[in-house]
C-alpha cells in the first residue's frame, strides 16, 4: 500500500497473550515487509504548539487537524539502512493521509529550531508543498518539538496494488529530553502500555477484508483508539504539572428579612396575634363627646313631635 493514499484506519490495543498469536495469523495470509520479517525500530518526533493545540483538536474531535513530526527509520548494524522523514500526518472526516518529504539526518535538528530544509530546483512540486505546509504549521501556529517515540515495528503488507496494511508495534516508549535521533536508539525509559501489550494497526482503502474480519470476531476485539502522542502526554506530562486549582466562587449573600418581635407571656409562651379585626377600639372621649350631644338632640326631636 503507498504510503500517501488516503486511508482509514483502526487500531486495536493487544493483551500481552495475545499479541503474538494474533501477528502469526496474520503471517499466513499477508507477506511481511520485505527484509524486515522480523522487524524494524522507529524513532519519532512530535510537534506540537505550547498550547497542546494538536492533543485538544483531537480530545474534541476536530474533523480536520494536522500534526507535524519527524521519523527515523534504520538500524545500527546497516541491516535496514538509515533514513529519515518530516511529514505532516493529515486527518479530515475520520480518512488520513501522510505526507512526507525524506531529509538527511542533520536536517532534523534544524528542524526542531523551525529552519525549514532547503530544497535545490530539482525538488519536485509535490515535495514542495509538503515543505510550505509544514513551513505554515511551525511559522504560523508556533508547533515544536514536544516528545521522542520509539518502537519496534512488525509490518504486513498487501502490495502496491494491494487495499490493506497490518502494522503491530511493540514495547512504545517515551521520553521528553531533547536528544538528536538516531537510528535504533535504545534510550526511551517511559513506557506507553503495560508489559507485554502492543498495538495493531490496520490501514484500509475500501472494505476490510472477510478473513480479516472473522480473526478479530475469533478473538473478540474491538478497535480502540489509541495515539501514542496523547498517551504520552496523559501519562507524563499532563501528571507532572502542577494541577490548576479553580477558586471556589463564595455563596451569594442571601437577604436575611428581619422577623417580628413575637410577644411572650410570663411562662415564655408566644402570645396569639391579636384578631383586630373581630375587635372594637373604644372611641376617644372627643368623639363620646359628639355623639351623646348627637343623640341627645335627637332625643328632644323626638319629645316635640310627640306634644304637637
Amino acid at each position: 500500500m503507498d504510503a500517501s493514499q488516503n486511508r482509514r484506519e483502526f487500531k486495536f490495543v493487544l493483551p500481552a497473550h495475545l499479541g503474538e498469536v494474533i501477528r502469526q495469523r496474520v503471517g499466513e495470509v499477508m507477506q511481511a515487509d520485505r527484509g524486515a520479517e522480523d522487524g524494524y525500530p522507529i524513532l519519532s518526533e512530535y510537534y506540537d504548539t505550547s498550547e497542546r493545540t494538536s492533543y485538544w483538536q483531537k480530545q474534541f474531535g476536530v474533523a480536520n487537524r494536522r500534526r507535524v513530526r519527524s521519523r527515523v527509520y534504520g538500524r545500527r548494524d546497516g541491516g535496514i539502512p538509515a533514513s529519515a522523514f518530516i511529514e505532516v500526518k493529515h486527518k479530515l472526516d475520520g480518512v488520513t493521509v501522510k505526507r512526507r518529504v525524506p531529509v538527511n539526518l542533520d536536517e532534523l535538528e534544524q528542524l526542531t529550531e523551525g529552519i525549514i530544509p532547503v530544497r535545490d530546483e530539482s525538488i519536485s512540486p509535490t515535495d514542495e508543498r509538503v515543505l510550505a505546509e509544514i513551513a505554515s504549521l511551525l511559522h504560523e501556529l508556533g508547533s515544536r518539538p514536544v516528545v521522542q517515540i520509539r518502537y519496534h515495528r512488525f509490518a504486513y503488507d498487501s502490495g502496491p496494488e494491494g487495499t490493506i496494511r497490518i502494522t503491530f508495534d511493540n514495547e512504545p516508549r517515551c521520553r521528553f529530553r531533547r536528544v538528536p535521533l538516531t537510528p535504533d536508539d535504545p534510550d526511551f525509559e517511559l513506557p506507553l502500555l503495560a508489559p507485554g501489550e502492543s498495538i495493531m494497526e490496520v490501514k484500509t482503502i475500501g472494505p476490510v477484508p472477510y478473513w480479516f474480519r472473522n480473526l478479530i470476531g475469533e478473538f473478540n476485539l474491538v478497535p480502540r483508539g489509541f495515539s501514542k502522542y496523547t498517551a504520552a502526554l496523559e501519562l507524563y506530562e499532563f501528571k507532572s504539572r502542577p494541577p490548576i486549582v479553580a477558586a471556589r466562587p463564595e455563596p451569594p449573600a442571601t437577604r436575611r428579612i428581619p422577623r417580628k418581635t413575637e410577644a411572650l407571656d410570663e411562662k415564655g409562651r408566644r402570645r396569639p396575634a391579636a384578631t383586630t379585626s373581630l375587635r372594637r377600639s373604644a372611641p376617644s372621649p372627643e368623639r363620646a363627646g359628639i355623639f351623646r350631644g348627637w343623640f341627645n338632640r335627637l332625643l328632644s326631636s323626638l319629645h316635640l313631635q310627640k306634644a304637637r
